[in-house]
């Protein structure tokens, strides 16, 4: 998740209009902190874009990367064997434009590793851990709701990283991405996991049922999942699921909205 302090305070009049909104049709939610809509600027979004992209190659380096920083081991040499030739020059290019995440790099064709050095800065450390992720995916959503609202004539508004809470306070959490169809005063939770290491997936369906958000307006996302695990966590669970393989967020996100349209 990204830090509490880059988010802003809803204000008093928006909290009324936004509470207003999210507790119509049984929907038990009001949104306390709601970040910043210009959160990275566009070049660090870009590369966030790009790993989204090379997921299924990078996905793996990344979980070394992560090691690293436990470790605080500055100095990284990684294997890309078994990549295709594309794949490496992709990886390459993409941890060469990494400039002040990493540094050094080098490829050694001899021994097809790639090194360089980590840059032990808190917000080099986040994006690396996962907040990539949520740029990137915040950017899909964005785009397609973009596209919803042209073809369907309605209002969407995103909000990230949010804090929110039943309207009398009971209960508090903090989700990835909020979606707030503002024509039909219908919300949608979005969670994101970026890690292998990820298996509550009761949580999110009982989280819904809290607030009052039916389960097919709630969605996961995990590049971890395969095909048949989401298969089987959305017969069972009843939200839908998403990993990054080529079209499958962006058709799970327009399925899931279209449903209500």
């Amino acid at each position: 998740m990204i830090k509490a302090t880059a988010l802003k305070l809803v204000t008093a009049e928006n909290r009324d209009l936004v509470a207003d909104v999210l507790t119509k049709r049984s929907q038990n939610i009001k949104i306390e902190y709601s970040q910043n809509a210009d959160l990275v600027p566009h070049a660090v979004e870009d590369l966030a874009c790009k790993m989204l992209y090379l997921d299924a190659e990078i996905r793996g380096l990344l979980n070394n990367l992560r090691g690293f920083y436990v470790t605080k081991q500055e100095d990284f040499h990684l294997s890309l064997r078994g990549l295709s030739k594309e794949a490496k020059s992709s990886i390459i290019d993409l941890f060469e434009s990494l400039y002040g995440v990493m540094s050094e790099i080098r490829y050694c064709a001899d021994c097809d590793v790639i090194n360089g050095k980590l840059i032990f800065s808190p917000r080099a450390q986040m994006f690396i851990t996962g907040q990539y992720m949520e740029i990137a995916i915040r950017k899909v959503v964005q785009d397609v709701l973009t596209e919803l609202e042209k073809k369907h004539q309605k209002q969407f508004k995103l909000y990230a990283n949010t804090k929110v809470a039943t309207v009398d306070g009971r209960l508090k959490n903090e989700f990835d991405l909020i979606i707030e169809n503002v024509t039909d005063s219908i919300v949608y939770v979005i969670e994101i996991k970026s890690g292998k290491n990820f298996h509550d997936f009761d949580k999110l369906a009982r989280i819904g049922q809290e607030y009052g958000i039916i389960p097919n307006r709630l969605l996961l996302i995990d590049n971890y999942l395969t095909t048949s695990q989401m298969e089987t966590i959305e017969y069972f669970c009843e939200y839908y699921c998403a990993n990054l393989e080529q079209d499958n967020l962006r058709q799970k996100l327009i399925t899931m909205i279209e449903n209500d349209l």
